[in-house]
C-alpha cells in the first residue's frame, strides 16, 4: 500500500471520506525531496491565487459573497500533505492575489487573510475529528466555509464597529456557505480521486 493510499481513502463519494493515521506519515513520503515539497507548495499557492483572482470580478448578490473555489486546493493540500502545508497555501494565495488585485495590506486583503486562516484552522480541527466521526469531506468543507464567513464578518465588525449589521449578514452568509462548501468538497473529492 502506498503512502498516498494510507493517508486517505475514498470510494468516490465525498461523504465516504475517512482520514487515516496522518501523524505517522512524513511530508517527504509524498514529495520525495524538500525541493519537490516547496515546488508543490508554490504551485498550489499560485493556482489558488489564480482562482481567487478569476473569481474576483464575477457578479455577486452581495459584495463579499463568492464561491471560494480556491479553498479546494487548500483542503487538498491539508489532506494530501499536512495541515501546515494547507496554511502555507493560504498565505501564498492571499499574498499573490493581493498583489495581483492591487489590494495588498488593505482592509479587503485583511478580510481574505482572516477568512482563509480561520477556515483552515476549523478544517484542521474537523479533519482531526473526521477519524472518529462520520463528518465526511462535505462536512469539513462546509465548516470551513462557515468559519470563513464568521471570520470575515468579525473582522468587518472590528474595523467598522457599529456601522455594519453583522447578524443580518451572518444569516445570509450561512445560506451561501453551505452550497459553496459542498461545491468545494466535490472539487476536492475529484482532485483526491484523480491524484
Amino acid at each position: 500500500m502506498s503512502d498516498l493510499t494510507k493517508m486517505s481513502e475514498f470510494s468516490g463519494r465525498s461523504d465516504d471520506f475517512r482520514f487515516i493515521d496522518a501523524d505517522s506519515i512524513s511530508v517527504s513520503a509524498y514529495t520525495g525531496s524538500p525541493l519537490a515539497f516547496w515546488t508543490l507548495l508554490a504551485m498550489l499557492g499560485a493556482a489558488a491565487s489564480a482562482i481567487q483572482v478569476i473569481e474576483s470580478p464575477l457578479p455577486r448578490l452581495l459584495p463579499w459573497i463568492k464561491p471560494g473555489l480556491s479553498n479546494a486546493l487548500i483542503l487538498y493540500g491539508m489532506i494530501r500533505i499536512s495541515i501546515p502545508f494547507g496554511m502555507g497555501v493560504v498565505f501564498i494565495r492571499t499574498l499573490l492575489s493581493g498583489m495581483a488585485l492591487g489590494i495588498l495590506f488593505s482592509p479587503v486583503h485583511l478580510l481574505s487573510l482572516a477568512g482563509g486562516v480561520a477556515s483552515t484552522i476549523v478544517m484542521a480541527i474537523a479533519l482531526r475529528f473526521a477519524r472518529s466521526a462520520t463528518l465526511g469531506l462535505s462536512g469539513i468543507s462546509v465548516a470551513g466555509a462557515i468559519a470563513n464567513n464568521l471570520a470575515q464578518l468579525s473582522t468587518v465588525g472590528l474595523l467598522f464597529a457599529g456601522h455594519f449589521p453583522l447578524w443580518l449578514n451572518l444569516s445570509l452568509m450561512i445560506w451561501v456557505a453551505v452550497p459553496a462548501g459542498l461545491i468545494v468538497a466535490r472539487i476536492t473529492d475529484e482532485l483526491l480521486r484523480r491524484t
